[in-house]
């Protein structure tokens, strides 16, 4: 783990949790659209949330 003091420890913590719940709330949006293509943006946005919780956890490694 890179030199991160415990309040970046915390917010970082945050963030991951944040993009965690959007990943499930955006996945859940794009199961209940109709509209293709507000299912296809829920499901980008779903992904977006995803590579960006990805990319956070790249932080405590």
């Amino acid at each position: 783990m890179n030199n991160i003091n415990e309040m970046e420890l915390q917010n970082l913590r945050h963030l991951i949790l944040f993009n965690d719940n959007d990943t499930q709330k955006y996945s859940s949006y794009a199961e209940s659209a109709t509209d293709p293509n507000v299912k296809q943006y829920f499901q980008k946005a779903a992904q977006s949330a995803t590579k960006n919780k990805q990319q956070l956890m790249q932080f405590l490694q």
